[in-house]
């Protein structure tokens, strides 16, 4: 009798193990899935943002698998016009990471499209925004953290954190003869590549 008992206690304790180390074995098969979804990365957590400096205004930043930037709305509202245009976008929070001393900064034509990259802007063609007036942005190159371009063939998904600077002038003349170009961050930004 006494034998008969520990074989059943040895068979409870085996179909013990059986059952859990089922259950665990499959829990252990749909976690690693998931991890290997990405499900658990934290670029999957991070949301798009585009937070402006005062007096400017940015929303729903989305960037390609080309590394180009888009915002659906830009505007300004500083109480003045400002002039020629252009918009650098770099992973930096600082100048120091964008390329060249002219922010390589891409000129921004009147429709919105960006334009050719210069360190001084075109006085004429080159977009023009009244206080309170907004447009759609697009084809703005971002700089990564090497201050090198983001080229095509960025992974959908990955995430790009940084700023936006604008290089204007206060009156429409030509950049440069005594119409000096300034410089502000605009915009910190956070945006996922889709």
């Amino acid at each position: 009798m006494g034998n008969n008992r520990r074989f059943v206690k040895a068979q409870s304790a085996m179909e013990y193990l059986m059952t859990y180390g089922w259950a665990i074995l499959i829990i252990a098969v749909v976690l690693g899935a998931l991890f290997s979804l990405g499900v658990f990365s934290s670029g999957t957590l991070l949301g798009t943002s585009c937070i402006p400096a005062p007096g400017y205004l940015c929303s729903s930043p989305s960037i390609g698998t080309s590394g180009n930037l888009s915002l659906s709305s830009f505007g300004q509202s500083t109480g003045s016009t400002i002039y020629n245009i252009g918009i650098g976008c770099a992973a930096t929070s600082s100048s120091t990471g964008l390329p060249g001393n002219s922010l390589a900064l891409v000129y921004i034509a009147a429709n919105g499209a960006a334009t050719a990259t210069a360190a001084n802007g075109p006085a004429t063609g080159a977009l023009t925004l009244t206080s309170g007036q907004t447009v759609a942005l697009s084809g703005l190159k971002c700089f990564g953290t090497t201050a090198a371009a983001l080229t095509s063939g960025q992974a959908i998904g990955t995430s790009f954190a940084g700023s936006l600077w604008m290089n204007y002038t206060l009156s429409s003349g030509d950049p440069g003869s005594g119409n000096p170009m300034l410089t502000a961050k605009i915009a910190t930004l956070t945006a996922k590549v889709s």
